[in-house]
């Protein structure tokens, strides 16, 4: 195993708490392969089945949608260390709901589900940290079904104080474009623009670019 793609695993949550020593030995017990793609290359379309368990050991990787007008919805981007579709690997449906793209020279460590079970079965860390990933899954969907209710401030609102607190400061850099931001929203560009321009004049945030300063409370109905 070459040091690139044990730095991606590292980096991968489904390898917390193993040591490198531990993360090689494990690897060496099962079938693997790293694929290469290009910026642009499809890893899936929207519809595919997953067959396999792909973890992004450099380069990125983005999931989007493509609305009935054609208008493509960015859902996330995905880095070193990211593993893609866990939720639908041993799923009874397990259709890739997006389409998955590589934006930048990208490489896939790939196992079979086989593999992967096998993981599990010699370390019980793995089992757990698996558990974890469609735990936090299940709570970020739950995220994602309150947004749907909420008015554009709201979904603003709560975007930014998630990123201050996850950033642990006030004075926040955005990790998306605006229309990035639009697409994660799912609302048009100009709507997000008004709204972060009503917060900047009402006081409530100050805008340098993609430096958002929180200068008042976001409330939060």
């Amino acid at each position: 195993m070459d040091i690139d793609t044990l730095h991606g695993l590292k980096q991968c949550p489904l390898f917390k708490d193993l040591e490198e020593s531990e993360i090689i030995d494990l690897m060496h017990t099962v079938h693997y392969r790293v694929i290469r793609f290009h910026k642009g290359d499809m890893l899936a379309c929207a519809g595919s089945v997953c067959q396999y368990a792909d973890i992004i050991i450099s380069g990125e990787m983005v999931a989007y949608i493509t609305g009935s007008s054609g208008r493509i919805i960015r859902m996330t981007a995905h880095q070193s260390g990211k593993l893609l579709a866990p939720a639908f690997l041993f799923a009874i449906d397990n259709h890739y709901p997006v389409t998955v793209e590589a934006t930048t020279d990208t490489s896939i460590l790939r196992l079979s589900p086989t593999d992967l079970e096998k993981l599990f079965h010699s370390e019980q860390r793995i089992m757990r940290n698996y558990l974890q990933l469609l735990s936090n899954i299940i709570a970020q969907l739950t995220k994602k079904v309150r947004m749907l209710s909420m008015s554009v401030r709201e979904k603003v609102s709560l975007y930014l104080i998630e990123q201050s607190r996850l950033q642990q400061t006030k004075n926040i850099i955005l990790p998306l474009s605006r229309q990035e931001l639009a697409d994660h929203f799912g609302i048009q560009k100009y709507s997000l623009l008004r709204c972060l321009n009503e917060l900047k004049q009402e006081g409530v945030i100050r805008v340098e670019g993609r430096h958002i300063h929180i200068l008042s409370p976001l409330l939060i109905s």
